[in-house]
């Protein structure tokens, strides 16, 4: 009877040990390649994707709209006039009388000749306004995909640790089966059924709350990438990283999209103040008019061409008002950039400082599962042999899940702190082939 329970028990926990095989809880090349492609789709069509692309549409009309400036234009001007006899008619008697009315018509072109840089200013102003929006959009859509990233993982972490633990919630049962015998012998005290079923219980209740993390992990998952499966396994983070400090940060000033956005910006301000200092010059334009008065009695017409010139000469000092103004805005620009620099650089240090020992720290961990594993096996080898208390089997059980779990999370926490890290680099979209639309 001794053999056979050995034999029912090894059968037992090897079929729970099966389900928890964690050497594979990360995604094969082509499965991270298919979902790359489908997480690009994702996002491009996500609402907060299109609305920064519809924010940047804008402003490149507006960029056109500044560029219409140098473009000639016409315009056709139609007025009619009727002679208003004051003794004997009223206005609307006087506008019904026909034949003292005239028509007169005017086509004019006109288009501008120089207006001493200031087109130019706010053409060049309005393309830094562009680029600047167009690195924010780029930066959006990076934390987008790290928000949808962020999800993938959490749902395969807690599909794996509620694998894990309905394995653990069966060996539990095997051990306390096994103890309710003992008991039930005469062989052990009471008190290892009640300790080995408050163990059970407290399994159970952890596999709950996986279940119900699960569950949430899931909803927030089809909620932010509803076109999307769900992830069951996390996502491969197998690029490189430049561990050098120095050269790091130096990246990151260069290629982070939001430092692009605010170096755009501090342009875009310098050109608003050339366009100031400009607007104290003459406009200049050149205009071809042809004018026909009383078409009905008339074919004849008249053509002028000549110069415009409008100058404001004096504004109450509203244009050194105006430079004071932007000189300030620029300080301002400056003062967050310069905020937002010491930020980044904060960022990338902290980031580096983690990922240099995430190696490390995952090795760890894997020793220890590994550890906690052979401990568990070799005390349920050793059960029938030799004089191994259940107890020993329950802490066992219960170091086995707890170094599963910590493996599970601390391999999605170095993965993520990865694309994190690509994200302070503005290199995440790249890896990701995401653009402006």
């Amino acid at each position: 009877m001794k053999r056979y329970l050995y034999l029912f028990y090894l059968v037992s926990f090897g079929s729970c040990l099966e389900a928890e095989n964690l050497n594979d809880i990360s995604m094969s090349q082509i499965e991270f390649i298919n979902f790359k492609e489908r997480l690009i789709n994702s996002i491009e069509t996500h609402p907060e994707a299109l609305l920064q692309d519809s924010l940047v549409s804008q402003k490149v009309y507006d960029l056109d709209i500044v560029k219409s400036r140098y473009r000639p234009n016409v315009s056709f001007i139609s007025s009619s006039k009727t002679p208003i006899n004051s003794q004997s008619d009223s206005f609307f008697q006087s506008i019904q009388r026909k034949q003292h009315r005239s028509i007169d018509k005017s086509l004019v072109f006109e288009n501008l000749v120089t207006d001493f840089g200031r087109t130019k200013s706010l053409i060049s102003q309005e393309e830094n306004n562009v680029s600047s929006l167009k690195a924010l959009n780029l930066s959006e859509k990076s934390k987008l995909v790290l928000r949808a990233l962020d999800a993938c993982m959490d749902t395969a972490v807690y599909s794996l640790a509620y694998l894990a633990n309905q394995s653990s919630v069966l060996r539990l049962e095997e051990i306390s089966n096994l103890i309710k015998v003992r008991v039930n012998a005469g062989r052990a005290p009471g008190r290892e059924e009640s300790r080995a079923n408050a163990r059970l219980s407290e399994a159970k209740a952890r596999e709950i709350l996986t279940s119900s993390k699960l569950s949430e992990s899931e909803a927030r998952f089809k909620a932010l990438l509803p076109s999307i499966n769900f992830c069951r396994k996390l996502p491969l983070a197998e690029f490189f990283i430049e561990m050098d400090l120095t050269k790091s940060t130096i990246v990151a000033k260069a290629n982070n999209l939001e430092m692009q956005a605010y170096l755009f910006k501090l342009e875009s301000l310098e050109d608003q103040v050339s366009f100031i200092k400009r607007d104290k010059f003459p406009k200049i334009t050149a205009q071809v008019r042809a004018d026909q008065f009383d078409i009905t009695n008339s074919k004849d017409y008249e053509l002028y061409g000549g110069f415009n010139l409008n100058w404001d000469i004096y504004q109450g000092e509203r244009r050194q008002i105006q430079e004071k103004k932007g000189i300030e805005e620029i300080k301002a620009a400056n003062y967050e950039r310069t905020a937002f620099e010491r930020e980044l650089e904060s960022l990338v240090a902290a980031s580096l400082a983690d990922l240099i020992n995430s190696e490390d720290r995952l090795k760890a961990f894997q020793q220890a599962y590994k550890a906690n594993e052979e401990s568990s096996q070799q005390l349920k080898a050793q059960f029938f042999s030799a004089n191994v208390s259940l107890l020993d089997l329950l802490q066992s059980e219960r170091d086995l899940l707890d170094s599963i779990e910590a493996l599970i999370l601390n391999s999605k926490e170095v993965a993520m702190k990865r694309f994190i890290h690509l994200h302070y680099l503005g290199e995440l979209t790249k890896e990701f082939n995401i653009e402006n639309g």
